[in-house]
């Protein structure tokens, strides 16, 4: 009799087991399509001088998160005519000064407002806009810019990173 116990148990943990794992399948297969849905396309507005150090990290970032990243880079006097121009952008980056307009004009969220790097005397910061689409995966990017792990590009676009990175 107690054999028979063992061996009918045996058959119903294995059934278990199964339906266990098909159920693990299905909700990675669902929570995979779900990541998708929930991908975005953050618009950034940038200066042209972090340029080179932004996209490699936008490149990074769209690997880790499935957000894109579109760029709009110009010169810092284009970049505020676009904004004056009520252009729409996730987040921007731009150099203090023009941050510090921004953000006396209500076009930033101040709270989000991040320093990233120096060219000399210049500190370029990071931001999101007040009237931005998708303002969560926005400020993934812009708190990715200032990870531990950008440091080594920001070097490489010939910025020094500062130094709460």
């Amino acid at each position: 009799m107690m054999r028979r116990i063992a061996v009918v148990w045996h058959f119903r943990a294995e059934d278990t087991m199964r339906a266990f794992g098909r159920a693990a399948s299905i909700a990675a297969v669902l929570m995979s399509v779900a990541g998708m849905a929930a991908a975005a396309e953050v618009r950034v507005l940038g200066v042209d001088v972090v340029e080179q150090a932004v996209r490699g990290l936008a490149a990074d970032f769209a690997k880790e998160t499935g957000h894109r990243v579109v760029f709009t880079i110009d010169s810092p006097a284009v970049v505020m005519k676009k904004i004056a121009a009520n252009e729409t952008h996730d987040a921007v980056i731009v150099p203090e000064p023009a941050m510090d307009q921004l953000d006396t004009d209500g076009i930033i969220n101040p709270e989000s407002r991040v320093r990233l790097a120096k060219d000399g005397p210049t500190t370029y910061e990071g931001a999101l806009t007040t009237d931005g689409r998708v303002p969560e995966a926005a400020r993934a990017f812009v708190r990715f810019l200032t990870e531990p792990d950008a440091r080594a590009k920001w070097i490489a676009g010939k910025l020094e990173p500062l130094a709460d990175h």
